[in-house]
């Protein structure tokens, strides 16, 4: 699972966009402490290989100011 944070609700909305279109199941997008809040879960499989580089580069692009995983890292 993953949960991002941004200031900018543009940002979860893209974010939440490209996991979506990749197979993740994505929550409702709240508000916490002044910030969007979005959580992506992979169900039905394993990390994929290479799964933590990708949402780290799309993370780094839109400049998103909190990524949180509960994932291990492969």
């Amino acid at each position: 699972m993953h949960t991002f944070r941004s200031g900018e609700r543009e940002k979860v909305e893209i974010i939440a966009g490209l996991l979506q279109q990749a197979g993740y199941r994505i929550s409702r997008i709240r508000t916490v402490d002044s910030q969007f809040v979005v959580t992506a879960r992979l169900e039905g499989r394993t990390q994929r290989e290479g799964e933590y580089d990708r949402i780290e580069g799309i993370v780094h692009h839109f400049d998103i100011e909190e990524w949180i995983t509960n994932e291990e890292r492969d």
